[in-house]
């Protein structure tokens, strides 16, 4: 019969595993608090009309920005969303 005792290796995975999460949730923080100290482009309706060319630089730094792990997936799609919003069909 098996013992009620975790092997050390175990227990090393779970330490590492708990300490992986910790730092996640960190970053993720960290992200959420420098997005909001950011200009969004959502907060800037009124402001002077971009080209598209200007909202395509901008939604690549958004997909950069992303891609870094600075923002989180529903924050990255809200501002690519308003940034998409602002381009004009001609």
């Amino acid at each position: 019969m098996a013992t009620g005792r975790s092997s050390f290796a175990k227990r090393q995975r779970d330490m590492a595993k708990k300490a992986r999460a910790e730092a996640k949730r960190a970053r993720r923080l960290e992200a959420r608090s420098h997005a909001d100290e950011e200009d969004t482009p959502s907060e800037m309706p009124d402001g002077p009309r971009l080209s598209n060319e200007q909202i395509m630089e901008k939604v690549a730094e958004l997909h950069r920005r992303y891609d870094d792990g600075e923002m989180d997936l529903d924050t990255f799609e809200e501002q690519k969303a308003a940034l998409m919003a602002q381009i004009s069909i001609d």
